[in-house]
């Protein structure tokens, strides 16, 4: 019943929807990095960065986007350094949205800036009242 009392709440900030869109962009980058472990989906991933976008040090910037994307998620999952997760997402997706969509920011590339503004909205408003981050700021101020 206090759910739909909360629900039916005007002001709908009394929701913590930081916690719920979070957890949702956390486990979407989670399950977009677990190729992290397979050798052949890092293998299919290093093959397109060097040969169809012609990236440096194709291997490290696979490892690189892919570690971001997984370790970045299960931060913004469990909201702990939110901030800095969402900032490792973010990066990556402004470097998808330039490179692998070419610029194409309302066609190709537009998952990638939503995604982005995504990781930009915790950035700049944090992980939310139910997380790791303020369960230890919390206890850190007694």
């Amino acid at each position: 019943m206090k759910f739909l009392k909360t629900l039916s709440d005007p002001n709908p900030l009394s929701i913590d929807w930081v916690c719920i869109a979070r957890i949702v962009v956390g486990g979407y980058f989670i399950m977009h990095g677990k190729g992290l472990f397979n050798a052949a989906d890092m293998a299919g991933f290093t093959k397109y960065l060097a040969n169809d976008l012609h990236f440096p040090m194709p291997t490290l910037m696979a490892y690189l986007r892919t570690g971001a994307e997984f370790f970045g998620g299960i931060m913004l999952v469990l909201g702990l350094y939110t901030r800095v997760g969402a900032f490792l997402i973010m990066f990556t997706m402004l470097v998808a949205a330039f490179t692998a969509a070419k610029g194409d920011l309302i066609g190709e590339g537009e998952t990638v800036v939503v995604y982005a503004v995504f990781c930009l909205t915790f950035i700049l408003v944090g992980s939310g009242k139910y997380s790791l981050d303020a369960y230890l700021s919390a206890k850190k101020n007694g």
